[in-house]
């Protein structure tokens, strides 16, 4: 799967991934290992939707779209 510039599991350095949604209080962790074993390298952008599993992830209104981020990625 060609990268696009975007970050993959592979380029991780903790063994767990987080993600966080602000609004609807969803908080979820994964062993880095495992998403490997099931998803491959994927890239972290496409893996997000899998991993919020959010009716409102593909919303057409940018405003009502899941507003799940990775913490480790939080400025």
């Amino acid at each position: 799967m060609p990268r696009e510039g975007a970050l993959t599991l592979s380029d991780l350095r903790s063994p767990t991934l987080s993600i966080i949604c602000e609004p609807c209080s969803r908080r979820g962790s994964y062993s880095v290992a495992r998403l490997m074993d099931e998803h491959g390298d994927a890239k972290l952008t496409d893996l997000l939707l899998t991993l919020a599993d959010c009716q409102k992830a593909r919303a057409a209104s940018i405003h009502d779209r899941c507003k799940a981020v990775y913490e480790q990625l939080l400025p």
